[in-house]
């Protein structure tokens, strides 16, 4: 697995932290300074938000490998056209123990008319395309297009399950090429209008359900410092949203990163090289943002348009390079620019039907699949290709997955010399503790009063029974000692660490 390190900066916050949710997360008692610590959910690295005191240990970001140089779902029907995309991560039917993905298609009988196009699998990387007989495109049914009632041609952006729904509202999406019109359905095949007021947006948007709040997580694309900017509408019922309110825009670091970057494309003869390359007008946005809930706070996969200059007319537009970094936040507001802004799923090097080289847009949010997280998304050959006849031929494109350690986004790393990280001051509400690490040599841990200086009698790192070896569940014991004699007390977990990795802890009952 790729990845790529910085030095962990020792940032405390011990004051002014949200918290916004109320479902399954560590709460903040702001007046003693400390997070209470329920069984279940899992504490990342993401922000510094759980970290104490560090010594000897680095932040490690670790990227997703690639499923091999293969995508997983091809444009390969004649309505499917050139290229095929998605923004959502394919939906678990739980009734027909089935996966269901809905993409977009750019075919040529239409920027996406009729709908979008259905597939369906079982393991999430043979995927069958079945005939729906809905859609009337090339002079026949035979297709897997999908219909919005009253508009054979509805651009369908968004379709995903909500089990907790009403029958005839288990489907929900939206449709628009311009603004997002919310849609329900019973089948996932026949789409029915919402009477409700379109939400305002350009050409980009990410749908997610958060269970914490319940509430829909709706980004969507406006201008904003530097261009294109993510905003976000929040909603509980699927028909009311509030306003779209900016939460994410590049700034003036982006833009000194995004020079460089292109700079290193251009330079690199493995990679594919914008056709326009105009060091004058070289610009970072933020095309879109995927948002999820993930454990204790939500992940952000904004995708950095890093521009290499304007295309000249009559298409117009930017050339340049699409792909996703990575951003965490405990509010929705306020996000944390991971690591050193580097590129969470990176462009592939150009080879024989590598299609991922230009553009990568990835889907609203991984699925578990065992001790993986899997990301889905689209690879784009190129951002523009010059001397075409329309827009629709300038490239190519496909769906393609990358897959992730479970918990694996950061892990806090020490080598050969040891280091240690101690949380924040903790109230444990746990009998046991885990950790999702990795050991060439061992990981160790002790409890600590809240000032992080006295070891409890029995709780120190020598009585600890040492973590070795590549363990997503790993328990941390110390014979003698029963983890719940600590319930409601102020205490740090201090993690010892030599040639090892952590990526989460948590505690359960």
């Amino acid at each position: 697995m790729s990845h790529f390190i910085i030095k962990i900066l020792p940032i405390f916050l011990a004051s002014g932290l949200s918290t916004f949710g109320q479902g399954n997360r560590a709460d903040v008692d702001l007046a003693l300074d400390s997070v209470v610590l329920r069984p279940g959910e899992r504490q990342l690295f993401l922000d510094d938000f759980i970290l104490g005191d560090l010594n000897g240990a680095t932040r490690v970001i670790h990227q997703p490998r690639k499923h091999g140089t293969e995508p997983v779902l091809r444009a390969d029907l004649p309505t499917d056209g050139n290229a095929i995309q998605l923004r959502d991560a394919p939906s678990w039917d739980e009734q027909e123990q089935v996966w269901k993905l809905w993409y977009m298609r750019f075919g040529d009988d239409g920027n996406g008319a009729g709908g979008s196009g259905y597939a369906r699998s079982k393991d999430g990387l043979v995927w069958e395309k079945p005939v729906l007989g809905l859609v009337e495109s090339h002079g026949n049914r035979k297709n897997n297009l999908i219909m919005v009632q009253g508009d054979s041609k509805a651009f369908t952006q968004h379709v995903i399950i909500d089990p907790r729904a009403p029958a005839e509202r288990r489907y929900k999406g939206m449709i628009g090429p311009r603004g997002r019109q919310p849609i329900v359905s019973a089948d996932g095949f026949t789409f029915t209008r919402l009477k409700v007021p379109v939400i305002p947006s350009q050409d980009e948007s990410h749908l997610n359900w958060d269970e914490s709040t319940g509430r829909f997580i709706f980004t969507v694309k406006h201008g904003g410092p530097f261009g294109r900017s993510v905003y976000l509408s929040l909603s509980e019922d699927f028909e009311h949203w509030t306003k779209p309110e900016l939460i994410y825009h590049a700034d003036a670091r982006d833009q000194e990163l995004g020079a460089d970057y292109i700079r290193e494309v251009q330079a690199n003869p493995r990679l594919w090289r914008p056709t326009v390359n105009r060091p004058d007008e070289y610009n970072v946005e933020i095309y879109n943002m995927a948002v999820f809930r993930y454990e204790g706070l939500y992940i952000g996969l904004p995708t950095y348009f890093e521009s290499s200059g304007r295309i000249p007319p009559p298409r117009g537009n930017q050339d340049g390079v699409n792909s996703p970094k990575l951003a965490a936040s405990r509010d929705l507001r306020a996000w944390t620019r991971v690591g050193d802004r580097s590129h969470f799923i990176p462009i592939s090097e150009t080879g024989p039907g590598v299609l991922d080289t230009g553009q990568i847009l990835v889907g609203s949010h991984p699925i578990r699949r065992g001790d993986e997280l899997w990301f889905y998304y689209s690879g784009i050959d190129v951002r523009h290709r010059p001397n075409v006849p329309r827009v629709i031929d300038e490239y190519r494109g496909a769906i393609y997955l990358a897959k992730l350690r479970v918990d694996g986004f950061v892990s806090l790393s020490a080598g050969e010399k040891a280091g240690y990280v101690d949380t924040r001051p903790v109230v444990l509400e746990g009998k046991r503790l885990f950790v999702n690490a990795t050991a060439a040599g061992e990981l160790r841990a002790e409890i600590t009063g809240p000032d992080g200086r006295t070891v409890l009698p029995g709780w120190g790192a020598g009585q600890c029974v040492p973590v070795t070896g590549d363990q997503v569940r790993a328990e941390l014991t110390w014979p003698g000692k029963d983890l719940a004699e600590l319930s409601g007390q102020r205490v740090r977990v201090r993690f010892h660490l030599k040639n090892a990795d952590l990526y989460s802890f948590w505690l359960e009952p």
